[in-house]
């Protein structure tokens, strides 16, 4: 298969807009020509018509028409064309007439040009009346001098413009080669590269022309980069914390398959499940917090109350916090919506919800509250547990982070998860302590206006 050459195509489409530009300035310049040389012959004519009045008698004298020599008789160059002239009086009465042209027809009307043939030749006739309205004058000249004119003024023009025409395309091809050297340049440093996400195009050597062009492929690197490094840390943070469940689940089969009373084998059993139970919920967030971090915009966004989300959340966990008598409450002030993906959010409360939930004692209390101020509405997670040691807080959201005194088989992800949605969502999470004596977490986010005050809630 023959790829397209783009110097090709450039040097074609140059050499035909050429073409078209040679064809219009030859038409225009053939045309230009055969009208002043029109003009120059037609003065001419003119002129000599106003010559010959001016040596004509004041009164027309009757007689035998006379005849003006012929060429031979005056010595004159052969190859010159003499003026054919005829005079007449008002009457019509023929006074003077030339050898060359036989006396024309008597026209007595305005003053005009026209063309008549005689003997395989064209003239070229111009007639008038002097002032005095006492003769009446015909003169004519071939259209032969005025041809070869024609032929001496064009010819060498159109040749000219020729030999350019033949000498352009060698001439384009060479500047546009030369005008491609810094893209084959850039060819060559990205092939030399050795890698291509170590090589930046864009730099003070770069034409204007192709600045935006390399550097939308720099910023497609970055891209590309910032994809390649969330693969890798998934990959490394996958196999570094899928090794412990994994190891803890092949120790309790070998010892399950080892024998022992049933008792023994079951426990064995089930040490195994929860490790694999473990093992699941580890890869489910790993994979959720990947699909996260890799997307760039919210498809499903709209509008939404942020205490509805709470509410929904509140639902998915009451089973859990009554299992440990675990008090938990919602308060709402209202004008809380929101612009966003109902799906992400609902994650990031009960990823909150949960935390809340691992770190509070039997018999504990949860409390969300939703409220709107200003231009952004706040979610509010408090708790009676242990809360956040002041040193914690900065690395809280940080992948596999676990807070010290953490209770529970988490993995360290949801605050991560957690993190990735809110920044997907321009809103932000911020950590605190409670009025209950334990941990808030508040998540913050832009208001969006509604202009009924209870509105429904929107999906």
């Amino acid at each position: 298969m023959i790829r397209p050459s783009l110097n090709r195509r450039l040097v074609l489409r140059l050499v035909a807009g050429i073409v078209l530009v040679w064809c219009a300035a030859g038409g225009w310049l053939a045309w230009r020509s055969l009208h002043e040389v029109d003009e120059i012959f037609d003065q001419m004519l003119v002129r000599t018509a106003a010559s010959v009045f001016a040596v004509m008698p004041a009164t027309p004298a009757p007689g035998v028409a006379a005849r003006l020599p012929d060429r031979q008789a005056l010595d004159s160059d052969a190859t010159a064309h003499r003026p054919a002239i005829t005079v007449r009086d008002a009457a019509g009465r023929l006074l003077v007439r030339s050898t060359e042209l036989p006396a024309l027809s008597f026209d007595p009307g305005d003053a005009h040009f026209h063309s008549v043939v005689y003997g395989q030749r064209r003239w070229r006739v111009f007639q008038r009346w002097d002032a005095q309205r006492q003769y009446w004058i015909q003169v004519a000249a071939p259209l032969d001098e005025r041809d070869e004119l024609m032929r001496k003024l064009v010819v060498p023009a159109l040749l000219a413009l020729l030999a350019l025409l033949v000498l352009v395309p060698p001439t384009v091809f060479a500047g546009l080669r030369s005008g491609l050297k810094p893209l084959r340049k850039l060819t060559r440093s990205l092939s030399a590269g050795a890698s291509p996400m170590t090589v930046t195009l864009t730099d003070e050597r770069v034409p204007v022309e192709l600045a935006p062009f390399t550097e939308a492929i720099d910023q497609l690197v970055d891209r590309l980069k910032l994809s390649l490094e969330h693969e890798r840390r998934f990959t490394a943070d996958a196999a570094h914390e899928l090794r412990h469940p994994l190891a803890a689940l092949r120790l309790e089969l070998d010892l399950a398959g080892r024998g022992g009373d049933a008792a023994t084998r079951a426990g064995h059993l089930q040490r195994a499940q929860e490790a694999l139970d473990r093992m699941q919920r580890l890869v489910t967030q790993l994979l959720l917090l990947a699909r996260v971090e890799k997307l760039a915009e919210l498809d499903d966004a709209g509008r939404l109350r942020l205490a509805s989300v709470a509410e929904a959340a509140l639902c998915d966990v009451s089973e859990r916090a009554a299992a440990r008598s675990i008090e938990l409450s919602l308060d709402h002030e209202g004008n809380d919506f929101v612009q966003g993906s109902r799906g992400l959010l609902c994650i990031v409360v009960q990823n909150l919800l949960d935390n809340a939930l691992r770190h509070v004692p039997e018999h504990g209390r949860v409390s969300v509250r939703v409220g709107g101020h200003a231009d952004r509405v706040t979610l509010e997670v408090d708790d009676n547990g242990t809360g956040f040691a002041s040193t914690d807080t900065s690395r809280l959201g940080e992948r596999f982070h676990r807070p010290e005194g953490s209770l529970g088989e988490g993995s360290g992800l949801g605050l991560s998860i957690a993190q990735a949605i809110v920044d997907l969502h321009h809103g932000q999470l911020a950590f605190g302590r409670s009025a209950l004596g334990g941990a808030r977490v508040s998540l913050s986010l832009p208001r969006v206006a509604t202009l009924a005050p209870h509105a429904p809630d929107y999906v």
